[in-house]
């Protein structure tokens, strides 16, 4: 139900809207959320009563999960735990130098990135991270990266966008976005065409006086990010919020675009082309329970994979190999009521993986770092954890999949934190 409202109305049993149900059901109706509350109530009782097929529910493998609990991440006895439960897995992990917060892997194995804590710093590394070199320092944290195909640079922060086409020499502001607080999602936010026209997607959160501020622009260049056209479609549309993703297909050649928070559609483009500047877009779901406002896309050869945005509620992994039909996996509990906030696809020696979290988490429910090698048929537990006490991230990331995949581990009670690099 989103997180402000979740956390407001949340019971110590990781319920909703117990403890006050007036003041929970007018918060809903002032957020926007009433139909996402009818979708959830649906939901909740078709699980409840075993209405959905087990063959609706996401498969996991045999394998148990590396749990976080009193580990301290930097003991020895840990990271001996954690390389093992990569071994078992055929994976090759190895913790790194570098407290990277932000990285985007260049075609070339050269990577961008800012480190936690002090993340307006921009930083460089042409040798996999054993030194790195400092380019810039933005006014504001950066939230996220780009590097487009013409090799320019796009660093998103706090309220704007910043362009470098001289390899990071140089910065210039190249966009204002609609508030102070709005930025683009890494990985999700920001693509490009084949006819190189680039798109942003706005995502921001501030609740005025009447309700949340509407923020759901898309922007377009054709000029590799010189200059950049601003649409409200969405908000024409009655999107009250902002943008959670949009990503150019290769596989259907269009545009895929989820807005938030009231309605949550899919949308997609007719093919892409001349009309890049100013897309047609239509609607996948009519309504709410058809599912969509998704937080999370990774395309392969076959499908497309979208990750659901139902925090409290039920989550699912929908693929579509055909831009008709969407078929639905259910997350089963205890991670149901987690969304899948990211999804990162890796190359590896025996194929390609898709890396998920799922990073919310109540006393009840768990939240998990999970893989596929087999493009979402079954999954594999990795890391099961509670976001209390830790939080696991999706680090990097890439116009095309890296041999590499980078992902951090924080303790909240001590702040320790530790980057692992997945490679082989």
């Amino acid at each position: 139900m989103g997180h402000i409202l979740t956390k407001r109305h949340a019971s110590p049993a990781g319920k909703i809207g117990v403890k006050n149900p007036i003041s929970f059901l007018l918060d809903v109706y002032r957020s926007g959320k009433s139909r996402e509350l009818v979708s959830f109530i649906i939901w909740e009782l078709m699980h409840k009563l075993n209405l959905f097929p087990k063959e609706r529910y996401l498969k996991f493998e045999n394998n148990e999960a590396l749990t976080l609990e009193k580990e301290r991440l930097n003991d020895l006895d840990f990271n001996e735990a954690i390389v093992h439960a990569f071994d078992s897995r055929g994976l090759s992990i190895s913790p790194v130098d570098h407290k990277w917060k932000v990285l985007f892997i260049k075609d070339n194995k050269e990577f961008l990135g800012c480190l936690y804590p002090d993340d307006r710093d921009l930083y460089q590394s042409s040798d996999d991270g054993e030194s790195i070199t400092f380019i810039h320092r933005f006014p504001e944290r950066i939230k996220s990266l780009f590097v487009t195909s013409q090799d320019t640079i796009l660093v998103c922060v706090t309220g704007a966008v910043y362009r470098s086409s001289d390899n990071g020499l140089t910065f210039e502001k190249s966009l204002d976005l609609g508030s102070s607080v709005s930025f683009f999602r890494h990985n999700n936010g920001v693509t490009e065409t084949p006819s190189k026209t680039l798109a942003i997607a706005e995502y921001g959160n501030i609740w005025d006086e009447h309700g949340w501020r509407k923020l759901a622009y898309l922007y377009y260049s054709a000029d590799d990010g010189v200059t950049w056209e601003r649409s409200d479609y969405l908000i024409k549309q009655g999107t009250n919020k902002h943008v959670h993703l949009v990503k150019y297909s290769r596989l259907f050649n269009k545009l895929f675009m989820a807005d938030g928070d009231n309605y949550k559609k899919l949308y997609v483009s007719d093919s892409s082309g001349a009309s890049d500047l100013n897309p047609h877009w239509t609607p996948v779901n009519r309504f709410h329970i058809q599912m969509g406002g998704y937080t999370s896309i990774v395309e392969t050869e076959e499908k497309i994979l979208f990750g659901t945005d139902y925090q409290g509620g039920t989550n699912f992994v929908v693929e579509t190999r055909d831009c008709q039909k969407y078929d639905k996996k259910i997350v089963p509990d205890p991670y149901r009521r987690s969304p899948i906030m990211n999804m990162v696809q890796r190359r590896s020696k025996n194929g390609n993986e898709i890396w998920a979290y799922l990073p919310y988490s109540t006393s009840k429910t768990k939240s998990l770092l999970m893989v596929t090698t087999n493009g979402g048929e079954s999954w594999n537990k990795v890391i099961e954890y509670n976001s209390s006490t830790h939080k696991v991230w999706l680090v990097s990331a890439s116009s095309e999949p890296a041999d590499e995949l980078y992902f951090s581990l924080e303790d909240l009670k001590n702040g320790d934190r530790v980057v692992y690099k997945i490679n082989g």
